[in-house]
């Protein structure tokens, strides 16, 4: 089986009104891809249709030579999960419970985690270093703590490809860098591949292997020093304003 991600001839958007058109992009599993680009460009459009939450308006993904846009859908979510930017509220729940129903796709029809789950489920908890949190009621967590538990509950779910829209968004910068520290983790030790929309570019370029970046209704694909070297950062605003500097690998404002 050939070991790799490829989007051909995808275009996403709304109601069939198209926001990127006829994106072709490959990439290696068990890597980190990061999506940068300004709000409204298509970031998050891009990772709900890849993981079907959006239909596409046209073109393919596979993985792993999977044809991952037309799976049923419990087949899908043992190949990917997904962590979304917006915060779950969920009442009267333990955070074990939560992570749990990453269980999802294995359970018999009766919902019930056999021993393999528990164990999956302890791993996840183990990964994430949450513990602690475990008797807690989910809806009592920071956004921090909640993050974290999101992230155990895909993990939990025993799925290759990991995707995650601004996981970092109502994080303080200590938890900015524990995200990110689990993530790399997460691709070299544990061989997941793992796409994350991001506005932290200066983090991005330390633990991602590449990114994509979303610009004037394209997306291209770069590594890390190709991207620190180009000047297509600089383009994505105002020179006037914000500039990135590649000696400090961070925006400043003019």
């Amino acid at each position: 089986m050939k070991k790799e991600l490829n989007i051909s001839n995808l275009t996403i958007g709304h109601q069939q009104k198209p926001l990127l058109k006829n994106i072709n992009l490959k990439a290696k599993t068990n890597q980190i891809i990061a999506v940068f680009g300004r709000n409204g460009q298509g970031k998050s459009t891009l990772l709900k249709t890849i993981s079907g939450l959006l239909p596409a308006i046209s073109g393919n993904f596979t993985f792993e030579n999977r044809d991952v846009l037309n799976l049923k859908e419990k087949e899908r979510a043992k190949l990917l999960s997904i962590v979304s930017t917006s915060q779950n509220n969920v009442e009267g729940i333990t955070v074990k419970d939560f992570i749990a129903f990453g269980r999802f796709p294995y359970t018999n029809w009766l919902g019930i985690n056999s021993a393999k789950d528990y164990l999956k489920i302890e791993h996840a908890i183990e990964l994430c270093q949450i513990a602690k949190l475990t008797h807690r009621n989910y809806n009592e967590l920071s956004d921090g703590e909640k993050q974290k538990v999101n992230i155990a509950r895909a993990i939990a779910q025993e799925t290759p490809l990991i995707l995650l829209d601004e996981p970092t968004v109502h994080l303080d910068l200590i938890n900015k860098v524990e995200v990110f520290k689990l993530l790399k983790k997460l691709s070299t030790k544990h061989h997941k591949t793992i796409i994350i929309s991001t506005h932290q570019i200066e983090y991005a370029l330390q633990i991602c292997d590449e990114i994509w970046l979303v610009n004037d209704n394209d997306i291209d694909a770069f590594s890390p020093n190709e991207l620190i070297n180009s000047n297509k950062l600089n383009q994505l605003f105002d020179d006037d304003i914000v500039s990135f500097d590649k000696h400090t690998q961070s925006f400043k404002i003019r």
